[in-house]
């Protein structure tokens, strides 16, 4: 699912259904400058999953990367993180 609001876009990434979104406002050229959280969790089948918050180099958002670690589709996030 893509969505559009005034001045940001949110766009699937092409992560092989892990996911992984990225986040667009500028009109320049942007690129990731850091990590800001971090999260890991089991998904449902029990691999490891890592999920990143990445801002740009004006700190904006700029992707949220879910990983799963072997490259399958993400099932399940979890409700609550214990």
């Amino acid at each position: 699912m893509n969505a559009t609001f005034p001045d940001i876009s949110v766009l699937e990434m092409d992560d092989g259904g892990m996911g992984s979104l990225t986040i667009r406002g500028r009109a320049v050229e942007e690129r990731v400058e850091r990590q800001v959280a971090e999260v890991t969790f089991f998904d449902s089948d029990g691999m490891w999953v890592s999920a990143t918050l990445n801002v740009d180099q004006f700190d904006d958002l700029f992707e949220l990367d879910v990983f799963k670690g072997d490259f399958s589709p993400l099932i399940e996030i979890p409700q609550a993180f214990n």
